[in-house]
């Protein structure tokens, strides 16, 4: 007898036309009980590695007999910008139809009051100060339950307030999206960078457990909220840690039980089926680790090292032009070492061709992680990004 597996399918936009579009959901009830795991895929529609990632892992689970815990999968969340092509090229980074454009991946909404005081409530918000005065004192298990249950009170009373006025889509694919994750223990968002290594977001707190998924370039967050689906998830659990310690509690953060991350499969628009596979072995290392899975995980032999997000410096064309480049992704990169040119066809004149080259050189020595897929460029548009003071973990 195989896993129970359902699909539900939630609707997330009407289109002028009377279609609708929905997200495809698998929820796979365990048959055992164990935490509970959320991953997803394809928030920008060109980042297609995490859709084949899920599907190989699907596969997989159909052949299996025991989960400890209950899982849900979303294989493309974002129909939008899955959908979203112009002359054949994917475009679906934002919903361009919207008045405020902006990166689907910073649209999440952030659920904690963490620098107010007890009785300076606000919809919407779960006030930390407020909680930990009621529920500082209870026992593990049910501090956790109390508070995933304020996070989700906190996102139903966001989504209460605007039906009077409706949401634009953005606003109700974060809300849609953070309903499913809030309350999972692991939380795992497949993403690839323009042409890229494979690299990895989490937080120092994860590391230990991010190294399952095999990929030795991380990129540590800190305690700030840029909008992204990891941050929204884990970070109400280290304020909540932080806001207990104030008053004498101290929790190690692993007791709280809770990880997120965000794996960068490769390069956007490309997918191969000997990735999908590999893609795909790496969540399963790493929910073997976590005791979601059966079988052994095998920590891998890599050179693992980290980056913090201050540190992971992206490069802007500084003119319009045409880029050619020195480097490549992987590749080290020394503080003055030429990275690219941007070429100026059109300041050349009659008689002279000053201008019309302008060279990009390291700032800092690093390791080239991604690059701009089109070598078109306008000012202010980002070429690369380049991981510096890079450490070993």
């Amino acid at each position: 007898m195989g896993l129970e597996i359902r699909r539900e399918d939630l609707p997330i936009r009407q289109l002028a036309s009377g279609a609708q579009l929905s997200i495809p959901v698998f929820h796979v009830q365990g048959t055992h009980p164990g935490p509970r795991v959320y991953l997803q895929a394809n928030i920008h529609g060109p980042e297609i590695a995490g859709i084949g990632a899920i599907y190989e892992f699907l596969g997989f689970l159909r052949q299996q007999t025991r989960l400890n815990g209950f899982m849900t999968l979303v294989p493309s969340v974002n129909p939008v910008g899955l959908n979203s092509k112009v002359s054949g090229h994917q475009t679906g980074y934002a919903d361009l139809n919207e008045t405020v454009v902006g990166n689907f991946n910073r649209i999440y909404q952030w659920l904690v009051q963490d620098h107010a005081a007890p009785g300076e409530a606000k919809p919407g918000k779960v006030n930390l100060a407020a909680f930990v005065a009621e529920h500082g004192g209870a026992d593990l298990p049910t501090l956790k339950r109390a508070f995933t249950a304020a996070l989700g009170r906190a996102l139903d009373e966001q989504w209460a307030a605007r039906q009077a006025t409706g949401m634009r889509h953005g606003l109700k694919l974060a809300l849609t999206i953070q309903k499913m994750a809030y309350s999972a223990d692991y939380v795992i968002d497949l993403h690839t960078a323009g042409k890229a290594i494979y690299h990895h977001y989490t937080f120092a707190e994860c590391v230990p457990s991010a190294r399952y998924f095999g990929i030795p370039l991380m990129v540590l967050l800190d305690g700030s909220f840029s909008g992204v689906l990891d941050e929204a998830c884990l970070l109400p659990w280290i304020k909540l840690r932080a806001a207990l310690a104030a008053t004498g509690r101290d929790i190690p953060f692993a007791d709280f039980e809770r990880e997120a991350f965000t794996p960068e499969l490769g390069s956007a628009d490309h997918l191969e089926s000997s990735a999908m596979q590999a893609d795909a072995e790496r969540v399963i290392n790493y929910l073997r680790h976590k005791g979601v899975l059966q079988g052994a995980a095998s920590l891998p032999n890599l050179p693992f090292q980290s980056t913090t997000h201050d540190d992971y410096q992206t490069y802007y064309a500084p003119r319009g032009g045409l880029l050619l480049w020195n480097k490549q992704p992987g590749d080290p990169v020394r503080a003055g070492e030429l990275l690219a040119t941007l070429l100026h066809p059109y300041a050349e004149t009659e008689t002279s061709r000053a201008g019309t080259q302008t060279p990009i050189y390291a700032a800092r020595d690093g390791l080239l992680v991604s690059q701009s897929i089109t070598q078109v460029m306008h000012e202010g548009m980002v070429l690369c990004s380049v991981a510096t003071a890079l450490q070993p973990v």
